[in-house]
């Protein structure tokens, strides 16, 4: 019995963790706010690590509780990595539900980056021997690019069989590159790398800040989005009723898998909430534990605002503004 409440095994233990408005953390300087007596909900899992046999026990005997193995949870990866990535995950889903939100309701939000880095290289590909992962691309047929969309607009301008030069820094030195153009299979110039922007930037025109405390991890993007558009809108969103909502957020619009999605249900349905809203690919779990509370599934920000909007909330007004400059 010693033995067994002292060695600690490579599992977790995930359980129905909190259920917290989000309306109340957002705080918006520079436009005018809105207070609803609805609210969105947030919500997360308790994770115990590296538990003992007891604590497994139970997780494994407890319907609402689920164990998995440190890898399932990690990949892999250090823990004290693992919890700097979930810190980072969570400031950069804070930053996308900003631009989503503030361009949604028409805000301009201009884009800048240091230049076009290359995460990845197709084997055999167009590019491959040529460019590599690292370079930063900063002009593509002598035009300067500092965005991803920039270079990747450049080169599907031309079409496959075409050369394109790429001038990039590699190692502190400007190179330059000649690659031609394979074809995506419908006609379109591809160059087989993956991009992404290097120091990407937005120009906030409002000051917005999120004070979720200790929890990480990028699952409350939606959630952030939905307040903030709440948050700046007058009329309420959520009708005046609790909805939970669960899901990543990408800049532009996107919803994504996360995970926990059964303790988050377990945890939205203890904390009143009438409906939940999830990404399709959790919406098999959720309703295993839903009981009567409704679970809607949305794969875009359009989507989630239909959604309250058939639990009676209110729809945007129309943005005040066309279009932004972000990527």
């Amino acid at each position: 019995m010693v033995v067994g409440s002292i060695i600690r095994l490579p599992y977790y233990v995930l359980s129905p963790g909190d259920a917290t408005a989000v309306e109340p953390l957002v705080q918006v300087r520079g436009a005018q706010s809105y207070r609803h007596p609805g609210s969105i909900l947030f919500t997360t899992v308790a994770l115990a690590g590296d538990v003992n046999a007891y604590a497994l026990l139970h997780g494994w005997l407890n319907d609402n509780d689920e164990v998995v193995s440190r890898r399932e949870i990690t990949g892999g990866t250090p823990t004290k990595t693992y919890n700097q990535q979930n810190i980072q995950a969570m400031t950069d889903s804070k930053t996308a539900a900003t631009k989503v939100a503030l361009e949604r309701l028409g805000y301009p939000v201009p884009a800048s980056g240091d230049g076009v880095e290359v995460v990845q290289v197709t084997a055999k590909g167009p590019s491959d021997g040529k460019l590599q992962a690292s370079d930063v691309i900063t002009a593509v047929d002598g035009a300067p690019v500092t965005l991803d969309a920039q270079a990747v607009s450049a080169v599907h301008r031309h079409k496959p069989g075409d050369v394109i030069g790429f001038t990039f820094n590699r190692g502190g030195q400007s190179q330059t590159a000649q690659v031609q153009a394979g074809d995506d299979g419908h006609g379109v110039a591809k160059v087989g790398v993956a991009l992404q922007t290097k120091n990407l930037r937005y120009d906030f025109p409002v000051q917005v800040t999120i004070a979720t405390g200790k929890v990480a991890g990028p699952s409350a993007g939606l959630a952030f989005t939905l307040a903030l558009l709440d948050d700046l809108a007058a009329g309420d969103l959520t009708g005046g009723k609790k909805v939970a909502v669960t899901g990543t957020i990408d800049v532009n619009g996107r919803v994504g898998p996360v995970g926990g999605v059964a303790q988050k249900t377990v945890t939205a349905r203890r904390a009143g909430a009438v409906a939940f809203l999830v990404p399709p690919e959790e919406e098999r779990d959720a309703k295993r534990h839903a009981g009567s509370m409704r679970i809607m599934t949305v794969r875009t920000l359009d989507d989630a605002l239909a959604a309250l909007r058939q639990l009676g909330g209110s729809a945007l007004p129309a943005p005040k503004a066309a279009g932004s400059t972000g990527s």
